[in-house]
Parts: structure tokens; C-alpha cells; sequence
């Protein structure tokens, strides 16, 4: 089996980011005026050379380690019954209730091998990531392949699960490098699906709360776009989610990402009837954490 970590980034289109919306495609970008705009710019393209990431194997042991930790104590904190609202948490608690022993594991869009690690220690066999960037991660288990690479690849590719943390909100922005395209993100989505096996499933986050559009740092999904995002797709679970936050202000700097696992429609049928469970602390009346969005703030 094949498990696909997707933290999703589209082909390469080279060239600084634009710093401004395209005129032409700003009514794609906003669903004709339903999302508002916000300006935050960020080149992660390094002006469009694109950039080299290496974590030598001692780095990649080290993080692996702490990160084994860092389970150890998830699985004590969840044995104690006591409930944990923050991201991470509900990334060990979706892996720990979705298991992928024993899974190959692809990802898309690590800049650090943090969640190949996190998979690495729920069991996986092994890891491939896939980034705009190129990547160097020292590790016998670890793979890399650009984006470019990928989409060489990607019809001999099937996968039984996908990751995809904080990333397909960055998809078509430019930021990476990719090529300015309004439907990036949603045609992410259905990329994933294309390359996951039957039963295979999606662990998914994305900025959630009233619809915005930061150019070009990222998109947060509300009323209007989610539901276009997780179309053709059914929830299995939702850890950390809370329903009031689809309209709770916010700045758009302010990040709450609960964890979806999904599955692709067409699947249900041979999922063995699976249904949406609510997990993680999603109905407990602690606020989770208002982290901050990524690591570029």
C-alpha cells in the first residue's frame, strides 16, 4: 500500500510572484466579488530561481526523535482524557484514529521533513516528497521529487492516503513559483483524488473562517469557497472543528485549521459504509489555539 502525504504545489511556472492580482482573472480569484481581498505579499520562489532545502541525516534523525516523543505524549495526554486544541494535536490524534502502518507516503509541499517524520513514526514504510523546491532529505525511508518531476510520474502513481497541511490554500497564489491560476486550489483536490487507491483517504487542513483571499500569502476558506474545496469528497472525521468559526472575525494572520480525513465520494461504497465522526476535542467548548499561518509570519 501506498500512503500520499499531500501538502500540494502545482507545476512550476517560474518568474517572480506577481504582486498584484491579475486584472483578467481577479473575478475568478474572488468568485465574482463574494470573497474579499486582503494584500500580504511573499516570494518563497526566491525571485523565481527557486531554492535548494537539505537536512543532512542527522537533522532528520533528530526531529524524527522528537517527534516519536512528541507521540509518546499525545497517546499519554488522550489516554488521560484530556482534551488537546491545537493543530499538531489533532494531527497525531487523526493518524492515531486513521492509522497508516506499514503505508508508502508521498508528500506534497514540505520545505522540513516534519510530517514525514510524524508519518514516520505512526508507522509508515516510507516517504516521498514532492515540492516545488527542490529538497535534499538525508534518510533511507525518505524520498524527494519536484513538482516537475511529479507530473512526469503522476499517471503511473497510485497512493492509500494523502496529507495535505496548510498547503492547497497556497495553491495558484504564485508564491511558490507556481503559475498564477484561480482553481489551483481546487484543482489540488481533485488531483488527489486521481492518484489515491480505492479506500484510500485524505488528511486535509486548510484556514478556516469568513472566506478572504491574502494575496499573495494564502487563501481562508468560509461559507463560500469550503464547500467548493471539499466538493466530491465525504468527511470521515473532523478533529478540532468548530462550527462557529466558518463566521467568527478574524485577521486574516490568524490561523485556525482543524483536521479533516476524507475520502473521495466515488469511494463511499467500498469504504464499508463510512460515516462523519466528530473527533479530537471538536465539540468541547475550550477554544483551540489561534496559531499563527505557517512559518513565513
Amino acid at each position: 500500500f501506498v500512503v500520499v502525504a499531500a501538502a500540494v504545489a502545482s507545476l512550476v511556472a517560474g518568474g517572480e510572484p506577481p504582486r498584484d492580482i491579475p486584472v483578467k482573472l481577479r473575478g475568478d480569484f474572488t468568485m465574482q466579488g463574494k470573497i474579499p481581498v486582503e494584500s500580504y505579499y511573499v516570494d518563497d520562489s526566491n525571485g523565481g530561481e527557486g531554492t535548494h532545502y537539505q537536512f543532512p541525516r542527522s537533522d532528520v534523525d533528530s526531529m524524527l526523535q522528537n517527534v516519536q516523543q512528541q507521540k509518546a505524549n499525545m497517546q499519554r495526554l488522550i489516554s488521560l482524557n484530556i482534551g488537546l486544541q491545537s493543530k499538531p494535536s489533532w494531527i497525531f490524534q487523526a493518524l492515531l484514529k486513521h492509522p497508516v502502518e506499514g503505508l508508502e507516503v508521498v508528500v506534497f509541499g514540505s520545505m522540513e521533513p516534519y510530517f514525514e517524520c510524524i508519518c514516520l513514526a505512526h508507522g509508515a514504510k516510507s516517504v516521498t516528497t514532492v515540492e516545488y523546491n527542490k529538497l535534499t532529505f538525508e534518510h533511507p525511508k525518505l524520498n524527494t521529487l519536484t513538482v516537475e518531476e511529479f507530473n512526469q510520474k503522476k499517471h503511473a502513481l497510485k497512493f492509500d492516503a494523502a496529507l495535505s497541511i496548510s498547503s492547497f490554500d497556497h495553491d495558484g497564489l504564485g508564491r511558490y513559483g507556481d503559475p498564477v491560476n484561480p482553481n489551483g486550489d481546487l484543482e489540488a483536490m481533485d488531483m488527489v483524488k486521481a492518484v489515491l487507491r480505492p479506500g484510500g483517504k485524505l488528511y486535509f487542513s486548510v484556514p478556516i473562517g469568513p472566506d478572504v483571499l491574502a494575496w499573495n500569502l494564502h487563501r481562508r476558506y468560509g461559507r463560500a469557497r469550503l464547500p467548493l474545496l471539499l466538493q466530491g469528497w465525504r468527511t470521515v472525521t473532523r478533529i478540532g472543528w468548530h462550527e462557529r468559526k466558518l463566521d467568527a472575525p478574524k485577521p486574516f494572520m490568524v490561523s485556525y485549521e482543524p483536521i479533516f480525513v476524507l475520502v473521495p465520494e466515488a469511494a463511499d461504497e467500498n469504504d464499508g459504509g463510512v460515516r462523519a465522526e466528530e473527533g479530537g476535542g471538536g465539540g468541547t467548548a475550550q477554544e483551540p489555539h489561534a496559531d499563527r499561518t505557517h512559518d513565513e509570519l
